[in-house]
Parts: structure tokens; sequence; C-alpha cells
């Protein structure tokens, strides 16, 4: 790769137009020319920079030194930022606002939402800061900006508000989708990698950006358990940067089987597809879970059956560390969130009566951190779990519980209907009266038979009470099970309270299961269908 010397100078007035048609290095490794009339470094982005439709919003004699800061800040940010700020402008221009006239701060404010102005802010600051370029703007401005307050009150904000849409999940929505995803992928209904996306922010409540980044690498065993590493996404200075500082968490036995089992089948996958362009039993550490598979060429076979990861030169990297090309970016997996939602049966919110809303990722964040508060923990150790520096945004989570939870209580006919359809199977007296009884590889010890046409590799039988499939034994000691569901939960939040929730539902299922056969032993009934 080389660059021209004409691209490290600082523009001057003379100099300027000969700058910008001068290819220059993006955040992202790759070049870009800034005269070009879009720009788009980074292929693992689906949005390309508009830089043109930006400029309209300032004066003539500014647009070309606003031409050459969106380049500088290309060098400095991921392009999906840079992207955001050109959308601002853009709009600004459309409202007939100018950000550099101080008079119309109010009504930009106004106008946008309190992220996309302070990416506007933040762009504007260091505009001013790019000593490199002459024209820039004026402290004044860059202080009327600091001064003006977010708009953001909390009558407004989604978490405080409870917002059925775009703020924590119930309890209910929550037992329900994890019941839904967890059936689907048992049957061969959802995409092994749209589980793991969802299970993995259902979890640990990390941003998609966080979670788009993780590698088979980052799931380990050790002598303490499982673990996975999660990187930072927001960081200044020198942590910044991509999958530049991590944090260890616990993992359940039973998902780190999962991502193993899915390892090797895509590790089987590039060894077909791709056999001579990289040592992929080395470079499996570095695959992405979720992978970019399709070039902006793609023809549509391709898109119809796309390939297991992106047909690229840079393949043969991933022995040495991750890509960031190889990645999915966020609109492919809104994309797979929104396929998701449209799916038969997917669960019905009892407050909107509308699909469950997954597409808005933070709200697996707003949940975690609201279920946390509720159960006990500090705010620090809140902020840890999810990964914030201070206890500041953090606050709001201690605010709405109290608030949640009479939610919770004031839907508790919802609750309990849903217990007792924790249990979804069919309860049967022996296995010839079994579906697929006489199968010895679908005995599930002396407990019960599944009666799933293709086996899934969960964590049986603990992780069966829940499935449609389960057929249970009428005498069999489901008690015992019920005992050893309730010892791994509270040895899982011991070491993790984020994780430990995850086994409520298995319980719940497995109690309505001891119900259910007293009820029939009582009754001398041969079968139960629920």
């Amino acid at each position: 790769m080389k660059i021209a010397v004409d691209a490290l100078q600082a523009p001057t007035k003379n100099t300027l137009d000969a700058w910008l048609n001068t290819p220059r290095l993006a955040k992202c490794g790759e070049l870009f020319t800034p005269a070009d009339p879009m720009w788009k470094p980074d292929k693992s982005v689906q949005n390309s920079v508009n830089w043109e439709a930006a400029l309209a919003c300032v004066s003539p004699a500014w647009r070309p030194w606003l031409h050459a800061a969106l380049a500088y800040r290309m060098a400095d940010q991921a392009a999906m930022t840079v992207f955001g700020v050109a959308s601002v402008l853009s709009r600004a221009f459309q409202a007939g606002r100018d950000p550099l006239n101080e008079t119309h701060l109010i009504d930009l404010r106004e106008r946008f939402n309190s992220g996309e102005f302070s990416a506007l802010a933040a762009f504007m600051t260091f505009w001013h800061d790019c000593e490199s370029l002459e024209q820039r703007p004026s402290q004044s401005l860059i202080d009327a900006y600091k001064a003006l307050p977010r708009k953001k009150g909390s009558s407004k904000d989604v978490v405080l508000s409870l917002d059925p849409e775009h703020g924590p999940f119930t309890q209910v929505e929550q037992d329900a989708l994890h019941q839904w995803i967890h059936e689907q992928f048992c049957h061969d209904q959802l995409d092994p990698e749209h589980y793991l996306y969802l299970r993995m922010v259902m979890i640990y409540g990390q941003r998609g950006a966080q979670v788009r980044m993780m590698v088979f690498g980052d799931f380990t065993k050790t002598d303490h358990g499982c673990k996975v590493r999660i990187y930072w996404g927001k960081r200044k200075d020198d942590e910044a940067g991509w999958r530049a500082k991590s944090e260890t968490f616990s993992l359940d036995q039973d998902l780190f089987n999962t991502v193993q089992a899915y390892k090797a089948l895509v590790l089987a996958q590039l060894w077909q597809t791709y056999p001579g362009r990289a040592d992929w039993d080395a470079a499996i550490e570095n695959v992405p879970l979720f992978r970019r598979k399709l070039g902006d060429e793609a023809k549509f076979r391709e898109r119809v059956n796309p390939p297991g990861l992106l047909d690229s030169p840079h393949q043969k990297a991933l022995e040495d560390a991750p890509q960031p090309i190889f990645h999915a970016g966020p609109a492919t997996v809104g994309a797979w969130l929104a396929r998701v939602e449209r799916k038969e049966g997917f669960p019905i919110s009892p407050r909107t009566h509308q699909p469950l809303k997954v597409t808005r990722g933070h709200r697996f964040r707003h949940t975690l951190g609201t279920d946390l508060s509720n159960a006990g923990l500090d705010e620090w150790a809140i902020a840890s779990a999810l990964m914030h520096k201070t206890t500041r945004t953090v606050r709001k989570y201690r605010q709405v519980s109290a608030e949640l939870m009479a939610l919770i209580d004031a839907k508790m006919s919802d609750h309990l209907a849903l217990v007792v359809n924790a249990f979804t199977g069919r309860i049967v007296t022996d296995r010839s009266s079994a579906k697929n009884g006489d199968q010895a590889d679908r005995q599930i010890e002396d407990l019960a038979v599944c009666g799933a046409d293709a086996t899934c590799h969960l964590d049986a039988p603990f992780t069966c009470y829940q499935c449609g499939k389960f057929q249970p034994f009428r005498d069999a000691d489901h008690g015992a099970v019920l005992a050893r569901l309730e010892r791994r939960r509270a040895q899982t939040i011991v070491t993790d309270k984020t994780t430990g929730v995850l086994w409520d539902r298995a319980i719940l299922a497995c109690r309505k299961v001891i119900l259910d056969c007293e009820v029939m032993r009582q009754t001398g009934s041969e079968c139960a269908n629920q």
C-alpha cells in the first residue's frame, strides 16, 4: 500500500483541490479519495458516505474546508460514524439550518435526537481542533455547542418511560423469546448464527458492535469453567480501537458446547469452499461468529446461497489475527433480526399485541441493566456487567426497577399463564406410547423420549423440559432433575448472576412436569397433551 506524500501534508488554500484528489488512508486501513463522489473504504459496512449532500449545509466559502474536515474524520473514526455525521449535515441543509451559525443551534438540537446532535457537536469540536486546516469553526461556536443542554428529558427516556418497543423487555416477554429461539434452533428452524447472536445479546446485553467483533477464539474453557472474551465498544485515547481492550465473562457450559459445535461446522465449510486460501485449522480461531459473506458485486445466485465467508485475498491473514473486513455489519444483522421478527409463531408482546421488537438491539442492554438492578446488584456491579467506566449511565436502572416490578405484578395473570405453558411437550406412561420410543438415540436417560425428527446437541435433559418435542415419563424421577437444575442455577449465580437467570425457564418447566405427572397418577390418565 502506497500513500502519496501530498496526502500527508496539510492542505492550504492553493493546494486544497489537489489534496482532495489524493488518496488517503481511512481508519479501517483502506484507501479512499476525498474527491470521489461516495466514500466506502470499509467494505464491511453497507452505507456509503455522501459528503456532497453534507457540504450544502454551509456557505460556499466553507464547503471545501468542511470537505477536508470530513476526510480527516474518516481517518480518525469508523466509516459508520462519518456516515452518521454526513447524514445529520445533509438533513440540516434540508431544514435550512447552518451548523456553523450559532443562532441555529437550538433549532438543530430540537430537530435531531440527542445522539445525532452529540455526533454533530463532536465533529465540530474535532474540526476546530484539527490544526492542519486553515479554516475552522470558532472557539465561541464550540463553546455554544458545549453549553447547550442535550435534549433528553426523563419522560422520553425509553427506560424510564418503560417504552414497550424500545425499552426493556418484561420477564414475560423474555421468557417467551427464550423459549421460542430455543425450540426453533432445536428443530432446525433458526440458523445457528442467528440463534447465537440472540443468545449473546440476551445474556450479556452488550452493544451490537461488541457482539459483532466476536471470533471463535474468544470462547475458551479453563480450569475455572467456560469463559467468553468481550471487547469494549467505546474507548478513548490509547485504549480506543477495534478489539483493543477486552473483559472476560463466565459462560454457560451448554452455550460453550453449542459454539464449539458451530465452530466445527464452519471449519468444515471453509475447508470445502476455500481449500487453498489458508490453513483453516489455525485461522478458525480468528474467524468471526457473525460473518460477512458477500461482496458488493455479489450475484443473485450467491445471495440465495451465500458462502461461509467473504471471498477476499485477506483470508490468509486470518491465520495471524482477526480481520475487520470479515465481520458482519450492522445492516446485515438488522436484516437477520427483521426476518426473525417475521417468522411464524414469533412471540407476541402482551403490551403491544404485536411481535416483539428485537431489531432495536439496545433493548437487550436495557433489559439486563434493569434485571440486575431488580436482583439487588449495586450500581458498580451493573456498570461492570454492561462494561461502563462509570455509574452515571446506569442510575436510571435503579430508578425504574420498582416501577417495572409494579408493571410485571399488574400482568401477573399473564405471567402465571405463561408459567403453566412453560412445559409444552407430552407426558407418556412408557416408551411404547412415545414417538421415537423404539429409537435408542432418542432416549433421554430414564426420564423421557425425544420426539424430534433430528437430534440436537444441547444439554439434555436440562434444556429439554422447555421443548415441545419432549416426552417425559409419568413415573420418572423428575424431582431429582429439578434438584440438579436448582443446584446448577445456584452455582452459576455465585460466579455470574447475569447467566444464572437462564435456568429459570427450565426450572419452571420441570416443576410443571412434576405437577402434571402427579395429577396423572391420581387420575390414572395414560397421557397428557399440553
